[in-house]
């Protein structure tokens, strides 16, 4: 197979058979061999995706940022993805609000902002509740 494009619909297939690793060789072939932009932009979250699924965090977030830096129709979903990692992973609730607030910017309808609004909220909650843990009154004398 020389077009990357080629390689993708074989992908797609190893995947179904639940061959992570050998459907994400071939997604990352594919881009090496050169796509078509719409097809570079699925293949790319295709890619995060299975690494995020595969444990490889840090290899998931560098391509989800990937996509972040260009428009693109993926961009959005991927800040929505670095949104939860830092929401739900890192618990770095300064860093995930960022992140649903660009991905706030992007958003083209009314749902996507009300279920960022939502994402938005509960973040500001977890950090208020992190916040007010952390700070404890020392008594007189302590």
């Amino acid at each position: 197979i020389r077009h990357g494009a080629d390689l993708i619909g074989l992908a797609r297939w190893v995947l179904q058979s639940e061959r992570r690793e050998e459907a994400l060789r071939l997604f990352r072939r594919a881009v090496d061999l050169g796509l078509p932009d719409d097809l570079l932009f699925r293949t790319m979250f295709d890619i995060a995706a299975l690494e995020r699924r595969l444990g490889r965090e840090d290899a998931a977030l560098a391509v989800y940022t990937d996509l972040t830096a260009s428009h693109n129709p993926y961009r959005l979903r991927a800040f929505e993805e670095l949104a939860k990692h830092y929401e739900h992973r890192a618990k770095d609730y300064v860093a995930a609000a960022e992140y649903t607030l660009l991905a706030h910017v992007r958003a083209t309808n009314m749902v996507e902002r009300a279920e960022l609004d939502h994402r938005l909220n509960r973040i500001k909650g977890k950090a208020e509740r992190v916040s007010s843990s952390s700070r404890r009154v020392v008594p007189p004398g302590e």
